[in-house]
């Protein structure tokens, strides 16, 4: 069940209520695009400018992002990288999952949410995340289940430090969704998908007004997905349902309310295992994930799964109060709950070379989060400089609680991985070992930030762009082992930004940037104890250089990157071999990713359509290193893991996906392409002691679009993996967690728009 405090978000749902009772009386004509934020509120008919948002739709090319600036800048004068994955991108592909998106984006590796419960996480520019933003606003990270694509008009990438608009961030970038609004024209889609593997998937968007002076619009999108994977064990259920109304008070204001009911069952499956260079057995089998045995294999139980449920709500608030003016409120909650039965490989058996230890674990968990953001934007000049500005401040309350082990029953079994027997329940029970104590954690975020911007137009096509941001954050957490003890973590920082932006021509730009960001907390320092402690905040730097420009009559936008990325206090080891031994670990350490990057998307002629992208990252352990004794007592200077690449970073990234659609003709709506993600080598280990193979994936689209009767039709179908590769999406969380990639599948769909 949920927590009471749900409360919190009835009157939301009350509002939502409206919508379901106005959809049936709503009349059949052709969709508008959703108000922008800080755009005049009050009632949408089509214009001019309303008809090239909605030409956008169906673009590859879109000439802005907000999530770069938190104000609608054009790509082409914005002096940071940041990409976006547009709506038709999503339909093209037939994407269900936020990580299928995001590996449209050059330096985005996106990890398989088949695994590990189906969270969302990505690697940006080597830095691996997993916090998922909300048009803007970021809530508790690793909530699995919380995302469906159904409700999502398009997915921005922010590459860099984001950390002076968004405070913690990972310093790769953030994954920014932005979300589907209500629109005054009626407009309906059901879509109906099959796919390999008993996978069913349908999905309902309706859009319109609830009054006639569009006083009153809503928006509703549902989901029901089913499927069974290519694993011997796994199924997934997923039901989801998103209401939101817009109030257009006046002309210069607006409020609207959303609220997001999820209920998921998410196989847990870790994946295969690996030999490394140390096992005997690799004098046979080689190194690397373990090759030899069929993609299907799973190493868990028929019921190891997830069962969530989840429910987010909020509201955004807009207020001209003028031309050049805007107020935006926004606040969103989520309060998340699941019951877990976990089964996972924990190394191989004793005195049997075939067979895996594993343990089960059976837990529950309880999270919720709320976020509060005010911003202040306007225009102005002076002395002939134009001036946008933007001054805001934002909050962020996360807890998680979380009896584990000591609430639970912790079970001991083997597995053979040549000849698996899946039971229901492991053999032997071992509840409560000496080793292993119970515990519960109870986990508390609060951290709050304010920010100022501006953005400096000058002659010759010069832009600045400067701005500085202060954060607090404090972190408590219980000492996991029951004895009521706390930890705490009280961190602020001021963090700058700047770029320098030139247009020489209309369609090229030069740019440059400075950024630094202030990460989370870098984990703690070691097992329960009275040592224990939370250690420091992580921080970093970026310098960036790079130059846009649009080609073919602007149809198409390219981005060419260099960056240099430096994170520190990344927790490590302690230098100490003892203290590391019994899992000690110190915040000394130092990462340094540089690279290049290329970004392309729009259109080369009409009708053919391409987004893609190459990355080159050069990642080391720049740092990592203290002082210890050796046992004669001289004083020793340890370099742990300097030197060395990170796990699971790829040196070569590459993706590319085009279609061509026939614009005339007898056979006008008819549509096909294809694509190709690849990627080099990765380390599986900080060791480097073994590696995770490179591959490419081939995928195919055909479909056809007709009239008939007012209603829009259009058959699809999807080839993913053509050529039936095998390979590796991950391999960074361990020998025995390593992802297997999904063999050849066909997904087959029939969508109805009125």
């Amino acid at each position: 069940m949920l927590r009471s405090n749900l409360l919190r978000g009835a009157s939301v749902g009350a509002l939502m209520a409206l919508s379901l009772s106005s959809i049936h009386s709503a009349l059949a004509q052709e969709s508008l695009p959703a108000i922008d934020i800080g755009a005049a509120a009050g009632p949408v008919r089509p214009t001019a400018q309303s008809a090239r948002a909605e030409a956008e739709k169906t673009s590859y090319h879109p000439k802005s992002a907000m999530t770069a600036l938190k104000t609608n800048t054009s790509i082409m004068e914005t002096p940071v990288s940041v990409q976006v994955v547009p709506q038709q991108v999503l339909l093209d592909q037939q994407a269900t999952t936020l990580a299928r998106a995001v590996d449209n984006v050059s330096g985005v590796r996106s990890f398989d949410s088949s695994y590990i419960g189906g969270n969302d996480q990505f690697q940006i520019r080597g830095f691996t995340t997993s916090y998922v933003y909300t048009d803007g606003l970021r809530l508790q990270s690793g909530l699995p289940g919380t995302s469906s694509l159904i409700n999502v008009e398009k997915v921005e990438v922010l590459k860099g430090p984001a950390s002076i608009l968004y405070g913690r961030a990972d310093p790769g970038g953030i994954v920014n969704v932005v979300t589907k609004q209500p629109e005054a024209i009626p407009h309906y889609v059901i879509q109906q998908q099959i796919g390999s593997y008993s996978s069913y998937r349908t999905t309902l968007d309706a859009t319109g007004p609830l009054t006639k002076d569009d006083t009153l619009l809503y928006r509703l999108t549902a989901e029901a997905d089913l499927e069974h994977s290519f694993h011997e064990t796994n199924y997934s259920r997923n039901y989801f349902v998103s209401p939101v109304v817009r109030w257009n008070i006046d002309a210069a204001t607006q409020i609207t309310f959303n609220l997001q009911y999820g209920r998921q069952a998410i196989p847990f499956d870790v994946g295969t295992f690996g030999f490394t260079k140390y096992d005997p057995l690799s004098l046979v089998f080689g190194v690397g994930p373990a090759a030899f045995l069929p993609r299907e294999r799973a190493f868990n139980d028929p019921n190891s799964s997830m069962n969530v449920e989840t429910v987010k709500y909020g509201y955004n608030f807009s207020h001209k109060f003028s031309e050049d003016w805007t107020l935006t409120n926004r606040f969103e909650g989520i309060v998340y709950h699941s019951d877990n039965y976990l089964v996972v490989p924990v190394g191989f058996a004793a005195n049997s070379p075939t067979q895996l230890s594993r343990v089960a674990i059976a837990n529950s968990g309880v999270r919720d989060s709320v976020n509060l953001n005010l911003d202040l934007t306007g225009r102005f000049e002076t002395y002939g400089v134009e001036h946008s500005v933007l001054v805001g401040g934002d909050y962020l309350s996360n807890r998680a609680f979380n009896p584990f082990f000591g609430a639970s029953k912790i079970r001991q079994s083997n597995i053979d991985y040549l000849f698996p027997i899946h039971s229901v329940t492991p053999t032997t029970l071992s509840q409560y070992n000496s080793f292993l104590p119970g515990w519960t954690s109870i986990n508390r975020e609060d951290w709050y930030g304010f920010y100022v911007q501006d953005q400096l137009k000058l002659p010759y096509n010069l832009f600045v762009l400067a701005g500085a941001r202060y954060d607090r954050a404090i972190t408590h957490s219980n000492a996991y082992d029951g004895n009521g003890e706390q930890l705490g973590n009280n961190s602020q920082r001021v963090t700058p930004r700047f770029g320098l932006l030139w247009r020489p021509i209309e369609e090229v730009s030069l740019y440059g940037s400075y950024l630094e960001n202030f990460g989370s907390a870098g984990g703690l320092s070691g097992p329960a104890g009275p040592t224990q402690q939370i250690l420091p905040s992580e921080t970093a730097q970026q310098w960036e250089v790079g130059v846009k420009t649009e080609l073919f009559d602007k149809r198409l936008t390219a981005t060419f990157a260099y960056y240099n990325l430096i994170k520190q206090h990344v927790g490590v080891s302690d230098p100490d071999p003892t203290r590391a031994a019994l899992g000690y670990r110190v915040a000394t350490g130092e990462i340094r990713n540089r690279g290049v990057e290329l970004d392309v998307a729009g259109e080369i002629l009409p009708g053919w359509k391409v987004i893609g992208g190459y990355s080159y990252i050069d990642s080391i352990v720049a740092k990592d290193e203290g002082v210890v004794s050796d046992p004669l007592g001289n004083t020793v200077s340890f370099k742990g893991f300097t030197g060395f690449t990170p796990a699971d970073v790829s040196r070569h990234m590459g993706n590319l996906f085009t279609t061509y659609e026939l614009q005339d003709g007898d056979w006008k709506g008819l549509k096909f392409g294809g694509g190709v993600n690849a990627r080099s080598k990765s380390y599986g280990d900080s060791l480097n002691s073994y590696h995770v193979p490179g591959y490419a994936i081939f995928n195919l689209l055909a479909s056809y679009s007709w009239d008939l009767y007012g209603t829009k039709l259009t058959a699809q179908l999807n080839v993913e993996n053509l050529a039936d590769t095998r390979y590796y999406p991950t391999g960074n969380r361990g020998q025995f967690q390593i992802g297997v990639g999904t063999p050849r599948t066909f997904k087959g769909s029939i969508r109805m728009e009125f």
